[in-house]
């Protein structure tokens, strides 16, 4: 039975109820929206946790436990095998070679230290000082001694979508 110029019917309140709920979700999805994808990957790269990250699969896992270059090609192959001064002044360190091939490119350490990662909006970029005492290490090994082969650029694209979800998880 309908009552004239009524409009509160059980239909209608269901409606309600259902429209409140709508509410809630809408507000959740423009959230949504809005995440831009850029500024949450440069969010990221400003985080130390990720920089020191980014610097140890280069430098360690990368140049040190591989002995290779961004596009995985091994050192030795492109700047020769370390000179018999370079073998003795190791060992002398206390810090022997595996072997003249064994290329890592961390003779002193300072290499390795002059790791910076720049983030920017979108992505980072990975920087080093390539000078050595005379030896401009780009020269001898290529460019490619700073940057991430595909192994490694992987583990980064795992932690880029790790942040995402989490920040996807707090709308």
């Amino acid at each position: 039975m309908k009552i004239k110029g009524s409009i509160k019917t059980p239909f209608f309140l269901k409606r309600v109820e259902m429209a409140k709920f709508f509410g809630d979700l809408r507000k959740r999805l423009e959230k949504f929206k809005q995440l831009n994808a850029d500024y949450l990957a440069y969010k990221l790269a400003n985080t130390s946790r990720f920089q020191e990250l980014v610097v140890e699969l280069n430098t360690q896992k990368q140049l040190y436990d591989k002995g290779e270059d961004s596009t995985g090609e091994r050192l030795s192959d492109i700047g020769g095998d370390y000179s018999p001064v370079t073998m003795q002044w190791s060992k002398e360190k206390g810090k022997p070679k595996k072997s003249a091939s064994d290329i890592n490119l961390h003779d002193t350490g300072d290499f390795y230290k002059s790791f910076t990662v720049t983030p920017f909006i979108g992505g980072f970029e990975i920087d080093a000082d390539p000078i050595k005492d005379e030896t401009n290490l780009f020269k001898e090994w290529g460019i490619d001694i700073v940057g991430l082969n595909e192994e490694n650029l992987q583990i980064i694209r795992d932690e880029h979508q790790r942040y995402f979800q989490e920040e996807i998880a707090k709308i």
